[in-house]
C-alpha cells in the first residue's frame, strides 16, 4: 500500500514532482542459450529553435528581391543614359541603357531596353518597350513596360486612350505601380498610381524644356504626395550631361537626379524611377537642336 504525498497515484513520484518522465529500469529476462532481449529506453525528440523574419523585411521565401531593399533605404539616386557610339557613328537607333547610381557614383542598378528595330525607327520616343532593371549580380529586380499607341501624345492626354503611360513591375511578376500622363494646358503632369490604380503621387514639370546648350540650367519636376499630411516632397531633375551628350546631333544620352519623398517604400520609389524614364522618352528623346519649347507641346510630338 502506497503512503505519502503520492499515495494513490499511477505515476512514479519523480514525474509529479518534476513534470518530466521518470527513467524506469526494467529487468532483462533471458532463457539459457538465448541472447538478451532489447528493452526500449526513453525517447528523446530534438527540435530546432523556430526563427522569425525581421520586421520590415519580406518573409523568407517571399518573391521579393533583397536588392530592392537598397532602393527602399536610399532617398537619392542618379540616372544616367549611356552614350551609344553606334548611333553617334552611323545613326543606327539602338536600345537605350541607363546606369542608376547613388550620390557617391556607386552603381546600384543598370537598365537595358528591349524593343524591336521597326518600333525604334517608326515611333522613336513614342515606341513601346520593356526596360529590364538588374542589380550588380545581374539579377532582374524590376521591369518597366510601355505599350505603343498610335495616337498617344496627339491629343496631349485629353483622353486616357492617347495618354503616355508605363507599368512598373517589381518584382518582375508583380505589378508595383502605374504612371499615366495627365491633361495639362501648360505644364506636363503625371499621375503615379499603386497596383490598384489609386493615385498616390503627382509629378508636375516646368512650362518650358530646354535642349542643347540651353539645357545648362536644371529643369525640375516636383513629386508631391496625394496623401494628406505626407512628410516632404521629392523631385526629378534634368541636369547638364556634358557638352558631348548635350550637343552631339546623334546623342540622346541625358542625366537625371531623383530625390524621393521620405515616406515611400521600394515600390513607390520604383514608380518615381519609372516616371523619370517616361519623362526622358517623352521630352528629351531625339531632340537634336538647341532651343526651348513648351513642355506640353513637346510631349505631343
Amino acid at each position: 500500500m502506497s503512503v505519502g504525498p503520492h499515495a494513490g497515484s499511477d505515476y512514479p513520484p519523480s514525474y509529479e514532482s518534476t513534470g518530466q518522465p521518470a527513467h524506469v529500469s526494467y529487468p532483462v529476462v533471458t532463457q539459457p542459450g538465448q541472447a538478451p532481449m532489447y528493452q526500449p529506453g526513453p525517447v528523446v525528440i530534438m527540435t530546432q529553435p523556430q526563427s522569425f523574419p525581421m520586421t520590415g523585411l519580406p518573409a523568407a521565401g517571399a518573391n521579393f528581391p533583397a536588392s530592392l531593399q537598397i532602393l527602399a533605404q536610399t532617398d537619392f539616386v542618379q540616372m544616367k543614359r549611356d552614350l551609344s557610339l553606334i548611333k553617334c557613328c552611323i545613326g543606327w537607333e539602338t536600345n537605350a541603357r541607363y546606369d542608376i547610381l547613388d550620390k557617391d557614383d556607386h552603381r546600384l542598378f543598370y537598365a537595358v531596353e528591349k524593343s524591336d528595330c521597326c518600333s525604334r525607327f517608326q515611333f522613336w520616343g513614342r515606341r513601346g518597350f520593356d526596360i529590364r532593371i538588374f542589380d550588380n549580380a545581374n539579377v532582374e529586380v524590376m521591369r518597366i513596360r510601355r505599350h505603343v499607341k498610335a495616337c498617344q501624345g496627339v491629343c496631349c492626354a485629353c483622353s486616357d486612350c492617347c495618354a503616355h503611360e508605363v507599368m512598373i513591375l517589381a518584382p518582375v511578376d508583380e505589378v508595383a505601380a502605374h504612371v499615366q500622363q495627365q491633361h495639362a494646358c501648360c505644364k506636363p503632369s503625371y499621375s503615379i498610381m499603386d497596383a490598384f490604380e489609386r493615385e498616390t503621387l503627382r509629378v508636375d514639370g516646368p512650362c518650358c524644356v530646354f535642349y542643347g546648350i540651353w539645357a545648362c540650367c536644371k529643369q525640375k519636376f516636383k513629386v508631391k504626395s496625394r496623401t494628406v499630411n505626407a512628410p516632404g516632397e521629392g523631385k526629378i531633375t534634368k541636369v547638364w550631361s556634358g557638352i558631348l551628350k548635350e550637343m552631339c546631333c546623334c546623342s540622346d544620352a541625358k542625366n537625371f537626379e531623383i530625390d524621393f519623398p521620405n515616406h515611400l517604400d521600394a515600390k513607390g520609389k520604383a514608380g518615381v524611377l519609372g516616371t523619370a524614364i517616361l519623362v526622358d522618352f517623352m521630352l528629351w528623346y531625339n531632340r537634336r537642336v538647341c532651343g526651348c519649347a513648351f513642355a506640353s507641346l513637346a510631349a505631343c510630338v
